[in-house]
C-alpha cells in the first residue's frame, strides 16, 4: 500500500473521530481527501464521501441519541423536504458537473461554508442563552426550508447537510451544541443513504471504485469511521463544554472553507 494511500485513511477516519460530536458528517473533507490526495474523480469522491458521512451519522446520532441529546420531532419533521431534496440534488449534480465541470461543486460548497461560518460567529457574538429553545410549531416553515436546502446540499456535494442541519437547529430551534448535533445526525441518518442510492444509480462508478482500491478497503474502512465516530461522540458529550464543541466547529468549517479558497488560488 503507497505512503499517500495511508495517509489518506488515517485522515478519514481522523475527520470522522474530529467531526462526530459537531453534528457533521465529515463530507466537506472527505471529497477533497478522496479528490486530491487519492486522484479519483469528483463523482467518485462524491460517492465515497456520502459513504463515510453515512457511517459518521449513524454512530455519532447512536451516542448522541442515547445521551438524550436529540430531539426526534424535528428529526421525523425535516426529512419531509430533506429526503426528496437530496434526490433532486443528486440529479442537479450530474447535471452541473457535465455543463460546467467540477469547479461548479466547489463554488457551492464554498458559498455554503460561507454562509454557516457567519451564522455561527453571529449566534456566538450575540450570546444567546441556551435556554431559551423555542417550539418547534412556531417557525414548522423555517425548518422545512432550512432542512429542503441540507437534502440539496447532500445530494449536489455528497456531504450530509450537517453544516446546513446544525445551523438550522441552532439559528431557528436555538437548540445547543449538542442537541443540534444530535438531531442533525438523526436527519443526516436518513438523506445520505437516499443521496448515495441516487448517486450510485445515476453515475455508475462503483465498478471503478472496486478496481481501483479493491474489496477489502470498500469493506473495512466504512465500520472503521463508524467507530471512530461514535467514539468521538460518545467522549465530546462527557467530556467536553458546548461552547468548546461550537468553537471546533468554527474551527472545522474554517479548516474546509480553506481547503477551497487553496484550490481556487493554485
Amino acid at each position: 500500500m503507497e505512503l499517500i494511500t495511508v495517509a489518506a485513511i488515517i485522515s478519514l477516519l481522523s475527520v470522522a473521530l474530529i467531526f462526530s460530536p459537531l453534528g457533521l458528517g465529515g463530507g466537506v473533507l472527505y471529497v477533497p481527501i478522496f479528490y486530491y490526495m487519492l486522484d479519483w474523480q469528483m463523482q467518485e469522491a462524491v460517492t465515497g464521501s456520502l459513504t463515510l458521512v453515512l457511517m459518521v451519522s449513524l454512530g455519532s446520532s447512536l451516542a448522541h441519541s442515547k445521551a438524550g441529546y436529540a430531539d426526534k420531532d424535528a428529526a421525523n419533521l425535516g426529512r419531509m423536504t430533506a429526503i426528496p431534496a437530496a434526490i433532486i440534488g443528486t440529479i442537479l449534480s450530474g447535471v452541473f458537473i457535465s455543463l460546467l465541470g467540477d469547479i461548479i461543486i466547489k463554488i457551492l460548497a464554498t458559498i455554503i461554508l460561507i454562509f454557516v461560518l457567519e451564522r455561527t460567529i453571529t449566534r456566538m457574538r450575540t450570546q444567546t442563552i441556551e435556554s431559551d429553545e423555542v417550539e418547534l410549531s412556531e417557525h414548522k416553515t423555517k425548518y422545512l426550508v432550512g432542512t429542503s436546502f441540507a437534502g440539496l446540499s447532500s445530494g449536489i456535494l455528497g456531504i450530509g447537510g450537517g453544516a446546513i442541519l446544525v445551523t438550522t437547529n441552532r439559528s431557528i430551534l436555538r437548540m445547543d451544541a449538542h442537541k443540534a448535533a444530535g438531531t442533525s445526525f438523526m436527519v443526516a441518518a436518513t438523506i445520505v443513504p437516499v443521496a448515495l442510492i441516487s448517486h450510485i444509480i445515476l453515475d455508475g462508478v462503483v465498478g471503478n471504485l472496486i478496481d481501483r482500491i479493491g474489496i477489502l478497503p470498500i469493506l473495512a474502512i466504512p465500520p472503521a469511521a463508524f467507530i471512530s465516530a461514535f467514539i468521538g461522540a460518545k467522549y465530546a458529550i462527557s467530556h467536553l463544554s458546548k461552547k468548546t464543541v461550537t468553537i471546533v466547529f468554527i474551527c472545522a468549517i474554517s479548516a474546509s472553507l480553506l481547503r477551497y479558497f487553496i484550490d481556487f488560488v493554485s
